[in-house]
């Protein structure tokens, strides 16, 4: 069949994915040829509207789980065929900041603003306190995962796979953004904040939905453990910690296990050592269950300077399938 005698007639699945045939169109009559075409329109037409059904159940819903299933959807819904086009439309990234915001709503945590730039009809999150550094939206993979990131210095916060279950944050750009560029501009309050938001996402897709969250840095529990660069003693660097906690009136102790301990304030203890598969960690220990790694790099000076001067070593690593 040469393509000048073909007709494309289109099937919308449940989600908006197109089926695709072909019809000779030889074997119609002008009559059929338009009534086929009236009907591919409709088709069309229905698709948009059944579209904007699932967009109103992300707007409006007050349900999780239909919260959720409506971003699924819309992460691989085709709304545009050969038929009919929507000139102005948000994007996929937009929904999931659609979505997060909704999920924090419904759990009175949002501190996130949605904004709208008005002459792409794009939206973007902005933080109080940190809008004037940076903004952040979302990078869309073929997949339909995304990574969230901030515009201004490129730096994916955490990946999300609404279909995987899966949420992952990124040490390095949690440093390079936060720790190294943000904490000399605002104080550590205010990113003491923001790191409250991005736990509050974190949690809130662990525990409405079941996602599987890896934390990393910002995991506040007395269990986490943050796997460093280097697989064996980082001597050097060790060396350098003894003198900038003397220095700061701290005292480095090795421990029961041949790890250096160093007992901050408030019953607050930083510990660097091998783990049980011998791969060095830093683990943070409080009596409230409530410090990470993030918050002794954003609140001590010198433990600050100390890891980002030695990230050769000591950075806390990510999943190399997604980082």
């Amino acid at each position: 069949m040469d393509e000048q005698n073909k007709l494309k007639t289109i099937t919308f699945l449940p989600n908006g994915q197109e089926k695709m045939q072909t019809k000779d169109v030889r074997s119609l009559s002008t009559t059929g040829r338009l009534l086929a075409y009236r009907d591919q329109l409709k088709k069309n037409l229905d698709n948009g509207i059944h579209f904007t059904e699932i967009l109103n159940e992300l707007i409006t819903t007050k349900n999780p789980d239909t919260l959720l299933t409506s971003i699924q959807q819309l992460s691989t819904y085709q709304l545009d065929s050969a038929y009919l086009i929507y000139p102005q439309q948000y994007s996929k990234q937009d929904f999931y900041l659609i979505f997060l915001s909704r999920l924090l709503g419904l759990h009175q945590a949002e501190k996130l603003v949605l904004q709208a730039n008005e002459k792409n009809d794009e939206l973007y999150h902005q933080f109080p306190g940190i809008d004037s550094l940076g903004y952040f939206t979302f990078q869309e993979n073929v997949d339909g995962s995304a990574y969230y990131v901030e515009r201004k210095n490129n730096e994916a916060l955490f990946f999300i796979d609404f279909n995987k279950h899966l949420l992952l944050f990124n040490s390095e750009s949690l440093t390079d953004l936060l720790i190294k560029k943000y904490r000399s501009e605002v104080s550590h309050e205010v990113l003491r904040q923001f790191e409250l938001q991005l736990l509050a996402i974190g949690k809130f897709m662990k525990e409405d939905y079941g996602f599987d969250v890896d934390f990393n840095i910002l995991d506040p529990s007395n269990y986490a453990k943050y796997p460093i660069m280097d697989a064996q003693m980082p001597q050097k660097a060790l060396d350098k910690l003894f003198i900038s906690a003397s220095n700061a009136d701290y005292m480095l102790v090795t421990g029961t296990q041949n790890e250096a301990i160093l007992k901050l304030n408030h019953g607050i203890e930083m510990a660097i050592g091998p783990s049980e598969n011998n791969q060095w960690i830093i683990q943070i220990k409080d009596p409230d269950n409530r410090i990470s790694w993030f918050d002794i790099l954003n609140k001590y000076d010198f433990l600050r300077d100390w890891y980002l001067n030695n990230l050769d070593s000591l950075e806390i690593k990510n999943d190399p399938r997604y980082y």
